[in-house]
């Protein structure tokens, strides 16, 4: 993310900047960890990004100023007062720059929550140079189930980690962007791993998994005999599905994103 000269003018600048600080290239001096639950009909992506050292010391003054009384010290209601601004320009700046994009166009995706928090290890005076470690989520809903041959785009923060987990039953045929690629599978899912390259984007195209295609075949044969097991079964079933059923809705926890402000002097 770049680093950038702000005048103290309140929190209508990040609005403006936030997509900024999103594309731009990271420092030395944060972690940024991506981690992308994708489902057949939605996904989330969770951020967890630690700031350190001088960046650190940045980041209080920044509360302190904009979301307290400028008295070098954070407190609790400053740090939740800082949240809560941030979380609805960060949700209105993700909206206005799409990040996700199904066969090439981001209409088929909708945020439907997004949230930011910022750690208490920001709290105490402001020239503390120990770390931050913040997180933010966002949530998505695709009117267009992904399935074989759907194309899913990404864009992150370049040279940031990347853990990308798929529905069960679905692998990835191709991936571009990915550097450092590595994969693997647990639960039922093939789970990829590596950075966002310099050019900030990763593109996949989804297959069905062959294991699951197996399955599928070997379950067609046997389904006289799963009819009547699901006739011998079906009291049982009707009277736990009330218990059990509920609205379905993208997994995972959060998406993280941050914004870095390098704040003027104070006079």
């Amino acid at each position: 993310m770049r680093a950038y000269i702000l005048s103290l003018t309140g929190f209508l600048l990040i609005a403006l900047l936030m997509p900024a600080f999103l594309a731009g290239p990271c420092t030395a001096a944060f972690e940024l960890s991506n981690n992308i639950t994708l489902e057949r009909d939605g996904m989330t992506w969770e951020y967890q990004e630690q700031i350190t050292g001088n960046e650190a010391v940045l980041f209080r003054n920044f509360i302190d100023l904009q979301a307290g009384n400028d008295d070098n010290f954070v407190n609790a209601w400053e740090i939740l007062k800082a949240e809560t601004v941030l979380r609805d320009q960060m949700k209105e700046a993700v909206k206005t720059n799409p990040d996700v994009k199904l066969n090439g166009t981001s209409e088929p995706v909708k945020v439907t929550d997004v949230d930011f928090w910022l750690s208490k290890e920001a709290l105490g005076k402001v020239e503390k140079n120990s770390s931050i470690t913040n997180s933010a989520s966002v949530s998505y809903i695709f009117e267009k189930e992904t399935g074989q041959g759907t194309e899913i785009w990404f864009m992150g923060t370049p040279n940031s980690g990347v853990t990308i987990t798929l529905p069960v039953g679905l692998d990835v045929k191709r991936a571009e962007g990915l550097e450092n690629k590595s994969q693997e599978s647990g639960n039922n899912r093939t789970v990829l791993k590596g950075n966002f390259g310099p050019q900030k984007n990763i593109t996949i195209w989804i297959s069905e998994n062959e294991n699951s295609k197996a399955g599928e075949q070997a379950g067609e044969g046997n389904s006289e005999q799963d009819i009547e097991n699901k006739s011998e079964n079906a009291g049982n079933k009707t009277e736990t599905a009330g218990k059990t059923a509920e609205a379905r809705k993208p997994s995972g926890s959060f998406k993280d994103i941050f914004a870095w402000f390098y704040l003027s002097p104070k006079s």
